[in-house]
């Protein structure tokens, strides 16, 4: 079933593409990406060394996390507490990437990354730094580093900075789900093969330009501090102003689900018969089906349809909070499709933040056509991380 949601999923990405959906189809982009997956999954298979490796960095960094929230609030757990948790976890890591920035090694591997992309693609140098960038970094950044190229990008190009930022998820987020519980070998194998597929589908929904220029190689000339001990301090106020980002956004959506919750059975009050509507069951209702494509078993479609519904409405870290509490309720290879699927920052409100950020930088003539890419991107991520998860299920992981 999971190699039959990847043909649908491509095969919809296709139709989604409007006009002449098969017309000059971007054949060599979509075989370099699963291509590209396949090579991932293999360099980064569970039950690798690299997997191992990276599980226990990320297990070193919670534990360090920990560590350094004891030393303000005392012998508390702070992973009890998911505020103290997302605070600490947060600034930890974005003051060791901060010194990882100043050193040169994130710049390295992105630009690594981004020549490979170039070639086996064959797209312009900005979209391809784009989606290796991604990899490793959230929206802010990515697009931050991109805004002198963003003006002259191509349609396509914005398409691939749009799905690449929002199919994949930042390091600086992985210590924090796998402090929750969330495999941080999969979150990192999953943020890998996603950026390839983010380049898949925003070729399959939009076509290129005729004759549009390919950029030049673009430099991962990252912004750090004037020597290690100002990067490590820029980088914790970095995660604290993320960090506070992060838990405003858990509050107001937390209670907006229980306020929503709360007038969808109201009318319980005046008719007995009312049925029991809820969000979790009206996105397991819209979910279902794609659960199903990814290979998850149909009795439990239902509850992880519902976790897919959190992420696209919502955002991932409530998704990863409700597939925890259902994790026992199902099998742990659902388990493991359901947290590659939520892999990615596709939700409505990081496409407002996409808006936010680049609408700027466009001359007036292109922001009606920007606007129209937004919900086409969203699309596209949420079918690209939908693949990598089909992927997963299919090779059997």
């Amino acid at each position: 079933m999971a190699f039959l949601g990847v043909i649908t999923f491509v095969l919809l990405a296709t139709l989604l593409r409007g006009k002449h959906a098969f017309k000059k189809w971007p054949w060599r982009i979509v075989a370099g990406g699963l291509l590209l997956q396949a090579a991932f999954v293999f360099l980064l298979k569970p039950d690798g060394a690299a997997y191992k490796y990276l599980g226990s960095f990320f297990k070193l960094l919670g534990e360090s996390a920990a560590a350094g929230g004891r030393s303000v609030f005392g012998s508390v757990d702070i992973r009890m507490y998911f505020a103290l948790n997302c605070l600490c976890t947060i600034i930890m890591i974005s003051a060791f990437m901060g010194v990882l920035y100043y050193i040169g090694i994130p710049q390295k591997i992105i630009s690594w990354i981004a020549k490979l992309f170039k070639k086996l693609f064959g797209i312009d140098g900005s979209a391809a730094f784009a989606a290796a960038c991604s990899i490793f970094f959230g929206v802010g950044v990515t697009v931050s580093i991109l805004t002198p190229y963003v003006p002259k990008m191509s349609k396509r190009s914005l398409m691939i900075l749009l799905v690449s930022s929002l199919a994949t998820i930042s390091f600086a987020l992985m210590p924090l789900l796998s402090s929750m519980g969330i495999s941080s070998g999969d979150l990192v194998l999953a943020s890998f093969m996603s950026a390839p597929s983010a380049v898949m589908f925003a070729a399959l929904m939009c076509p290129e330009e005729e004759g549009s220029a390919p950029e030049d190689e673009i430099k991962a000339d990252l912004m750090s501090g004037r020597g290690i001990a100002e990067s490590f301090a820029k980088g914790a106020l970095m995660g604290l102003k993320l960090a506070v980002s992060v838990i405003a956004m858990l509050i107001a959506i937390s209670a907006a689900i229980y306020f929503i919750n709360k007038l969808l059975v109201s009318p319980k009050a005046f008719f007995p018969n009312y049925p029991e509507i809820s969000l979790q069951g009206l996105f397991g209702l819209i979910g279902w089906p794609f659960a199903f494509l990814m290979g998850v078993p149909a009795a439990e479609c239902s509850k992880v349809g519902y976790v897919l519904g959190c992420k696209v409405v919502l955002n991932e870290i409530v998704a990863y909070q409700e597939l925890l509490k259902i994790a026992e309720a199902i099998s742990p290879k659902t388990l493991r499709i359901a947290t590659f699927a939520c892999c990615g920052f596709a939700n409505f409100g990081t496409v407002a933040i996409l808006f936010g950020l680049i609408s700027p930088l466009l001359e007036k003539d292109r922001l009606e056509a920007f606007s129209n890419l937004l919900f086409k991107a969203l699309l596209a991520a949420v079918l690209a991380s939908f693949t990598t998860a089909a992927l997963i299920s299919a090779a059997g992981l």
